[in-house]
């Protein structure tokens, strides 16, 4: 019984450990991004707390830069992980910009804490969002980007 307990818990710990390769930013991410005036651009916030995002589905435009503030709310910390959003998005270079590229599209922010990142969407797509924490996703910790 004890072997089986171990099989099931080692793939769940696991998860939040996979996939985390870093990004490379799109062909003429820097030159898109470079005229953006960041003080003009609205921000838009991200809850994320036990065990939920807010809003689940994150609506943006092609073209039109965001300022994206993730505040964690909960006692935990969390994050908004999506490769395929960040491969898709030029980032305002900063530190925080770094982070997601070095982590493979995470933004990782602690019990409490901010984040704000600059994002102006290439192109069109939906993507998919999660928390890796490990069993943060199967507790609801799931969501979506759709850049129209």
């Amino acid at each position: 019984m004890r072997r089986r307990a171990v099989l099931f818990v080692a793939p769940a710990l696991l998860a939040g450990c996979a996939g985390r390769t870093a990004i490379v930013p799109p062909p003429g991410a820097a030159e898109r991004i470079a005229g953006v005036d960041w003080a003009r651009v609205p921000a838009t916030e991200v809850m994320l707390d036990e065990f939920a995002f807010v809003p689940e589905e994150l609506q943006l435009r092609a073209g039109q830069p965001a300022r994206l503030v993730f505040r964690n709310s909960g006692a935990r910390p969390h994050d908004w992980t999506s490769p395929g959003f960040f491969r898709a998005v030029a980032l305002r270079p900063d530190a925080a910009a770094q982070a997601v590229l070095a982590s493979g599209g995470s933004v990782d922010v602690p019990a409490g804490g901010t984040v704000e990142l600059g994002v102006l969407p290439l192109g069109p797509g939906r993507h998919e969002i999660t928390c890796v924490k490990p069993l943060h996703a199967t507790l609801g910790m799931t969501g979506r980007v759709v850049v129209a």
